[in-house]
């Protein structure tokens, strides 16, 4: 659920708020009618099994698109190897 709070509201209770936003309320702060901010509960990162990113990059498929671009870039520069042997 998302609710939109002035700064002048949030001055007035910010506890109010707080409670909402743990409890899972998103708030967007305004100024003069204009969002400057979103307020929501802090999320701890999930750990994703490397099998699982493993399993939903195979059923996405290939970027053909992005695969061109990185070639297109690639091609742009005259990569050297700076450990490379010249004899």
């Amino acid at each position: 659920m998302s609710k939109t709070i002035s700064i002048g509201e949030l001055r007035q209770n910010p506890t109010r708020m707080l409670r909402e936003v743990k409890a899972g309320a998103i708030y967007t702060v305004t100024d003069h009618g204009e969002p400057i901010a979103e307020i929501g509960a802090r999320r701890r990162p999930r750990w994703v099994l490397g099998d699982e990113i493993d399993s939903l990059l195979r059923e996405l498929g290939a970027d053909e698109a992005w695969a061109r671009e990185i070639a297109n870039e690639r091609a742009a520069f005259d990569v050297v190897d700076p450990w490379e042997r010249i004899e």
